[in-house]
């Protein structure tokens, strides 16, 4: 999720003005302290879910498909990369705190969070999800005998 975050914050925030950081920030007008909010959000949040699976008796815990969580989260890392492709209009952005943002630099840099971050971590569940399936063989431990 903060990563996530970290990709479509600055188009939202800066760019499109969806909600307002009255005194900017570092990253393209966003404040950090954003960003470690929602790294602590979420990690509350997932704590506490799993203290809820462990009081569960053994393989009563659920186990949904995660296909569609995964699909939506890498089509949203996908629409950050398609925003590239249109000119930017106005070029430059300003700020509440009164810094110019270029429009271009704010897009790309979504775009390669997006495919970089926001992609790695979607390889890596998927690469999770198949292995669970079964359809990618789990490599053997060489410290297990």
């Amino acid at each position: 999720m903060t990563a996530w975050d970290l990709a479509q914050d600055p188009v939202w925030a800066t760019v499109l003005h969806g909600w307002i950081w009255l005194y900017g920030g570092a990253w393209f007008g966003v404040p950090v302290s954003n960003y470690l909010g929602w790294l602590g959000t979420v990690f509350i949040i997932f704590l506490l879910f799993s203290l809820y699976l462990r009081r569960l008796p053994q393989g009563v815990a659920p186990t949904p498909d995660s296909r569609p969580a995964l699909f939506f989260y890498a089509l949203c890392a996908l629409g950050n990369v398609l925003q590239v492709l249109p000119a930017p209009v106005p070029a430059v952005v300003q700020d509440p705190a009164g810094h110019s943002w270029r429009v271009a630099q704010i897009t790309g840099t979504s775009a390669l969070v997006s495919i970089f971050v926001m992609g790695g971590f979607a390889v890596l569940a998927w690469v999770k999800m198949a292995k669970r399936r079964g359809r990618i063989p789990r490599a053997q431990d060489p410290f297990v005998k």
